[in-house]
């Protein structure tokens, strides 16, 4: 019961927050680029990865209600580095399960 209040109260409307910003940047990211900072990836854009995707498994970021923001979660994750990444972490672990 605590949780849901916390849930409810605090969490849904912050992610909410939250994703209205991200999805405002990236529809008047500079130049019409399809990243946050502009046409080409930032450190920015790195730093977002984690916790766009884990914020996934809280909150309602579907691509109904936040096209551009899962559109670019998906080139994120498309990058060839993001796939390197993968798969070593592959290669160590034995698979790739994110921890959320």
């Amino acid at each position: 019961m605590i949780t849901s209040k916390i849930d409810e109260s605090f969490l849904g409307p912050s992610f909410q927050t939250h994703f209205n910003f991200l999805e405002g940047q990236l529809k008047t990211s500079p130049g019409g680029g399809s990243y946050l900072c502009g046409r080409e990836v930032t450190e920015a854009d790195i730093m977002m990865i984690f916790p766009i995707e884990a914020s996934k498994s809280w909150a309602s970021l579907t691509p109904s209600r936040f096209p551009r923001l899962c559109a670019y979660l998906d080139l994120m994750k498309n990058r060839e580095s993001y796939k390197l990444a993968e798969k070593n972490v592959i290669e160590i672990e034995g698979s790739f399960k994110p921890v959320f």
